[in-house]
Formats: structure tokens, sequence, C-alpha cells
């Protein structure tokens, strides 16, 4: 069983990926890939497998492209050599950005604490074990400069919903009409 390569070129990266769909559906063929090419929005699908599935996937796929207008061509070559099958398989490798690593610190709110209990005498401690391990104390200024530290580190930015003004108080949210903007005379012209 000889490798097979089919090259199918369509109009549209919709269509590309509706065809490569159905090219897959159709027959057993290993799928290289959708890649653009240069002008008018063009894209070539490769493809590849056994010499009768890849013209039946070719079919398929040029049927379904041309009943969509947007078939520009196809080929298939049933014996193609090592050269040129080594050349339309490899892939193009893609850098990666570098992930930005993001330290989330959790904020402990506790309830302000009422001078009456304060001044309460303290409850006597049961002589009775128990499993449970006792909750830590903390003292109420060191939670206040801890929690002052905390706001002064990173300050919480305003959720702003419009894309057009920036500005939090306004009601539009992305994707909706324009006139919805609180700030729609201040722009000028529409």
């Amino acid at each position: 069983m000889k490798t097979s390569l089919g090259l199918l070129e369509v109009s549209g990266l919709a269509l590309a990926i509706s065809a490569a769909d159905a090219m897959a559906k159709s027959a057993s063929i290993n799928l290289i890939g959708i890649e653009k090419t240069n002008g008018s929005g063009w894209m070539l699908i490769r493809l590849t497998g056994d010499v009768a599935s890849v013209q039946a996937a070719i079919n398929t796929g040029a049927a379904f492209a041309e009943l969509h207008h947007g078939l520009v061509s196809r080929a298939v070559l049933a014996r193609p050599t090592k050269a040129l099958l080594a050349y339309w398989l490899t892939e193009v490798v893609e850098v990666a950005a570098p992930e930005i690593a993001v330290a989330i610190e959790p904020v402990i709110a506790t309830a302000p604490i009422n001078e009456e209990t304060e001044a309460a005498e303290p409850q006597p401690v049961a002589a009775t074990a128990t499993d449970d391990v006792p909750e830590p104390v903390f003292s109420a200024e060191k939670i206040s400069a801890e929690e002052s530290s905390v706001e002064s580190e990173a300050l919480i930015a305003p959720r702003v919903s419009c894309n057009l003004c920036l500005d939090p108080a306004c009601r539009r949210h992305k994707g909706e009409p324009r006139f919805r903007c609180i700030h729609l005379g201040k722009r000028g012209k529409v």
C-alpha cells in the first residue's frame, strides 16, 4: 500500500474547514493541515493516505466545495517521490509566547470585633479531649496592618464595560449599539 498525497484548494476558511470535515468523514485519510495561501483568501487542504482513500476524499471535498461555489483546484499525487512527500509533510512550527506566571494571594476577611466581647470574661476551657484543631486567634492590629499592605500593593481596577469610552459609569457593554454610550456626542462624528 503506497502513500498518496491529496491537495484541495478552496476559497475561504469556513469552506476549507467544512470540506476537510467532509473529506475526513468520507474516507480513511490523514489530514496534514489547512494552510492559507497568498491572495484571494484561498486555503489549501493537505491530506495523505492510500491512493483510493485520497481520491475518494478529494472527490468528496471537491464536490462539497463546488456545491458552495468555492472550488479553486484539486490534485492527487498517487505515488509522490520521497523528497516531495517530505516537503509537503513538514508542518510549520510556531513559536509560542512564554506564559506569564501570576501569583494570586488570598485575602482573609474578618468581622469587626465588638468591645463588649473583649470586656467579657473568658470562658473556662473544657477538660474533655477532642479531635478538633483550635482556631488561631488574630489580633485586630495585625489584621488591619496586613489588609492595608495588601490594599496598597494591588489596587483593584474598576470594571470597564464600554470599549468605546472606557468609562466605568457607562451603561453600554461591548457589542451593543454605539448610541447607548454616555459619551456619544463627545467623540465627534460617529
